[in-house]
């Protein structure tokens, strides 16, 4: 059969895209025809005066709330502590250390008598290490990024146990001061969340409420992980001795705390935005 060719008409009857796209400029439609939006790392963001209580007020008045809960705070953690401190028969007892921050009060940790490592621990502390570095080869697929994660803590771990092969009697730290310190270094952390939250999300249009929300749910989630944190730690030096401070130390304290902001963060980027119309920004 032969196909007959279509015969052109006059170009005011072809539905054509220029005629679907109306007056919009060419640089803003996409192949098919339809609006491209501006992606939001492309945006000038308008900062109105009135976003300065945002970006202060809010962080402002939290710290000050904090500040003024300490006791009620302290005394939770103190709680806390002594309840595992009973469930662990007195192995690990509340202790205090003066805060960082000037007038803040004491601050309750965790303390336990860790010792260096004897020759037992140094042993299984080696055989996890190369566990870790070598019997990690064996995931793949989707699961490669915890391989990678594996082989970093095996790394930590490993200049750990050369350490203490090498010049065990020259660590500078004990369990129970060492605890205390990251116990101080945590409560900084706390104080300053909802001032890093106004660097980098009070600035965004997300309304009020939203960036109250976030800071606030930050702030809490910590002052409630904290004391059970350093238990599990203290413990875990108390068993396994000194050899695994640089592994809590680097990965399972502070840097544990602010990947946990972190993603709070992400999970608040998620949300609407004010004025979007119901839908994210992107």
């Amino acid at each position: 059969m032969n196909a007959k060719p279509i015969e052109d008409g006059p170009a005011d009857d072809l539905p054509t895209k220029r005629r679907l796209r109306g007056h919009e400029p060419k640089r803003v439609i996409g192949y098919r025809g339809d609006r491209i939006v501006m992606h939001r790392a492309m945006r000038r963001l308008s900062f109105p005066l009135t976003r300065w209580i945002d970006v202060l007020g809010i962080p402002l008045a939290l710290t000050a709330g904090y500040c003024a809960l300490w006791p009620t705070i302290a005394s939770l953690w103190e709680r806390i502590i002594g309840f595992w401190s009973v469930a662990l028969e007195g192995q690990v007892r509340v202790a205090a250390v003066k805060a960082l921050v000037p007038g803040f009060g004491a601050i309750p940790y965790p303390h336990s008598d860790a010792a260096l490592p004897t020759a037992v621990q140094w042993l299984v502390g080696m055989i996890v290490t190369l566990a870790l570095l070598f019997g990690t080869r064996f995931i793949g697929g989707r699961a490669l990024p915890l391989a990678y994660w594996l082989r970093f803590i095996g790394v930590v771990q490993a200049s750990a146990q050369f350490y203490f092969f090498m010049w065990p009697a020259s660590f500078p730290y004990d369990g129970g001061g060492s605890i205390g310190s990251l116990t101080q270094a945590s409560v900084v952390v706390v104080l300053i969340t909802p001032w890093l939250y106004a660097l980098i999300y009070n600035v965004l249009d997300f309304g009020l409420i939203r960036k109250l929300v976030l800071s606030v749910m930050g702030m809490a989630y910590l002052t409630v992980f904290i004391p059970f944190q350093y238990t599990l730690a203290s413990v875990v030096l108390l068993k396994g001795s000194m050899l695994w401070y640089p592994q809590i130390f680097l990965l399972w304290a502070v840097f544990l705390q602010f990947g946990t902001l972190v993603g709070f963060y992400a999970w608040a980027m998620s949300w609407n935005a004010r004025g979007a119309g119901g839908r994210r920004l992107s």
